[in-house]
């Protein structure tokens, strides 16, 4: 198999230098060289493009580059070291060019590792990453569950446990000391509130949300 061809893009001197040598001493892998800002990378292999382009963000450099829509098959795979990446910048970066995220602070086998599985068309993302990008899909969720928390009323909330109990309207009803009028109407409300249509899926819902518990 033909080496993986990378070159390095990183505002240090020092960083460059470093990431050359990492890539020098990797078998597999060949350096293609190097340069302060992608744009000089671009016009120096304008004919043949390196295979994987690994580049180091510098913290409080500036605000972090604009991701482009849409990457050519052509262009090369991307790995980037970066520290500061919000998370609305990580999906734009994954959904365009980028197919590594790693902080600066990656170990040398990391990095080859990142640098061959984007070689593979393969993405990588770090511990950190992940955790944040899964923190701010489980966010929206506490929150649901927060306003059903405050759309059940306190005696709607009884009732639901009381059917999670399998308990039946007559018993809530003497339980609770109020008619079967009134179970229903709670029941009426409850279903709506939780997008319930029977008796077991408000239970599983009530669930679901930390409501009740089983």
């Amino acid at each position: 198999m033909s080496p993986v061809r990378v070159a390095v893009v990183a505002a240090s001197p020092q960083a460059r230098t470093s990431l050359q040598a990492l890539v020098d001493a990797a078998p597999g892998l060949d350096f293609a060289g190097s340069a302060a800002d992608a744009a000089v990378i671009a016009d120096r292999f304008a004919s043949e493009l390196p295979d994987v382009l690994l580049v180091e963000l510098e913290p409080l450099a500036g605000d972090l580059p604009a991701p482009e829509a849409g990457r050519d098959p052509a262009t090369p795979a991307l790995v980037l070291l970066t520290d500061e990446a919000d998370s609305v910048w990580i999906h734009e970066a994954l959904t365009a060019s980028a197919m590594a995220l790693l902080p600066r602070s990656a170990t040398p086998g990391e990095i080859i590792a990142a640098i061959d599985a984007v070689a593979e068309g393969l993405c990588v993302l770090s511990p950190e990453i992940v955790a944040r990008l899964l923190a701010e899909r489980k966010a929206p969720r506490q929150m649901a569950s927060a306003a059903l928390i405050e759309l059940l009323t306190p005696r709607e909330i009884e009732v639901l446990t009381m059917l999670a109990e399998g308990l039946g309207n007559k018993e809530i009803a003497r339980q609770l000391n109020i008619s079967d009028n009134t179970v229903k109407f709670h029941l009426s409300a409850i279903f709506g509130k939780l997008g319930a249509s029977s008796r077991t899926e408000a239970v599983m819902q009530g669930m679901r949300h930390g409501l009740i518990m089983v």
